[in-house]
């Protein structure tokens, strides 16, 4: 992993804002909330364009290409994964894009958002893997179904 994808991957889970060359961290509260009330979401920005976030109440990690499917893009993604110990990553065979987790590879749109820890019923939820399990145990908590459920109006 280069090192500025490991630093703001460290500061996108640490809720603490940076800027190294190309990529941004910016963290703030939700719109429903006050300044006074903790940082409780992360963003993640690469040449300006949000590419994930994370909300630490629902616990709902969003991703996505947006629209540039590059090796940077996926090297950040995959470092913010990491980060987050998920044993997904995502890659590209033959110019189109692709989550792979331990059992599968599943295509993606490089122009959609999806999220990571959504249950069965949650239908953009495109890890496999984890629409089976009841939650998923992620370094800022457990991230249920029903929480991505709630959190899955977000709009990017």
């Amino acid at each position: 992993m280069r090192k500025i994808t490991q630093k703001t991957a460290e500061a996108f889970l640490n809720r603490r804002p940076m800027t190294l060359g190309n990529t941004s961290v910016t963290v703030g509260h939700l719109a429903y909330q006050d300044k006074t009330s903790p940082v409780n979401e992360s963003t993640l920005y690469l040449h300006g364009n949000e590419i994930a976030n994370f909300n630490f109440i629902g616990k709902g990690l969003w991703f996505t290409l947006a629209g540039w499917n590059t090796p940077t893009t996926r090297e950040r993604l995959n470092g913010l994964f990491q980060t987050f110990n998920l044993t997904c990553k995502v890659r590209q065979i033959k110019g189109e894009a692709y989550i792979q987790t331990p059992t599968e590879l599943v295509k993606i749109d490089a122009s959609k958002s999806y999220v990571i820890g959504g249950g069965k019923n949650t239908s953009l939820s495109i890890v496999k893997d984890f629409q089976n399990t009841e939650a998923i145990d992620t370094p800022a908590g457990w991230v249920t179904p029903e929480e991505v459920e709630q959190f899955s109006q977000k709009t990017w």
